[in-house]
């Protein structure tokens, strides 16, 4: 099976395991690595950081070929990229290029709209993912916002482990994968916070009567 739901800790366990395996952590910071990995990679230079505590660090230039060989990685983990790529296709064909497998890890459509953070017209999120279970493949549609969001990301981390499945998709890809567009959504009017507000304290009202 070329890409199937898992779960992080189960990933984590199979890296420790086998740390023979060249493992990459593409897209991280000091502040988010992998500690199972043993290369690492960004946009932004943080190679002194790395260099401090040890550990091998690549920058990477946007919107350009990774500068790794064919196949070079045993395991490539990809933690919260994958939305903020805007060349998304050419993106993924680099990473099935350089690596042989790997994990990946996506907010859901649901956790993109209730969170602050990601709207940054650069960086920002720019897809939203659903995974088809029969098919086994990863769709994509452009990202819309359909409630103004109202939760910081620090405290969506205090739910997380409450709301897991609802926040986070979580897979393991070996080889190649399947990725497909769909149409984008559309909604007719978002959804403030202040109707939002106005809906709770209506209905605490209606239940104190």
């Amino acid at each position: 099976m070329p890409i199937k739901r898992t779960h992080k800790n189960t990933q984590k366990e199979f890296l420790l395991k086998n740390k023979n395996l060249k493992i990459l952590d593409l897209g991280c910071s000091l502040a988010n690595y992998w500690k199972e990995a043993n290369h690492f990679a960004d946009i932004q230079d943080h190679t002194a950081s790395f260099k401090k505590i040890n550990l091998k660090y690549t920058k990477i230039e946007p919107n350009k070929k990774l500068p790794f060989k064919d196949k070079e990685f045993d395991y490539v983990i990809l933690s919260h990229v994958l939305e903020h790529v805007p060349n998304l296709l050419e993106f993924k064909s680099e990473l099935t290029r350089i690596g042989k497998s790997g994990y990946i890890e996506l907010p859901t459509k649901f956790y993109d709209n209730l969170v602050f953070g990601s709207d940054e017209p650069d960086l920002g999120h720019k897809w939203w993912f659903e995974f088809n279970d029969d098919e086994n493949i990863l769709y994509y549609t452009k990202k819309i916002d359909a409630i103004e969001k109202f939760l910081s990301v620090g405290t969506s981390w205090k739910f997380q482990k409450y709301y897991e499945d609802s926040f986070i998709l979580q897979f393991y890809w070996q080889d190649n994968f399947e990725m497909r567009e769909r149409s984008k959504f559309t909604f007719e009017k978002k959804i403030t916070f202040l109707q939002l507000i106005k809906k709770y304290f209506s209905k605490k009202l209606r239940n104190l009567v």
